[in-house]
């Protein structure tokens, strides 16, 4: 009989924080690649969003960890 794991759901959010960091990081990467292609507000713009996205994550990730 499986015992229940009381941390499941704490394990697979921190999983999905660390794919979140790991998406974010691609994505700042094709950003500065692809720069030229958008118009200095959309790049602030999204520059911005994944900036905050990055902030809220780190100041939780210490919270979660076992």
């Amino acid at each position: 009989m499986p015992r229940k794991d009381g941390n499941k759901r704490q394990k697979e959010d921190l999983k999905k924080m660390e794919l979140t960091l790991n998406n974010i990081h691609k994505n700042e990467k094709f950003l500065a690649e692809n720069a030229g292609e958008l118009t200095p507000h959309q790049l602030k713009d999204v520059k911005e969003h994944l900036a905050s996205k990055k902030k809220f994550l780190e100041e939780t990730d210490g919270t979660m960890k076992y």
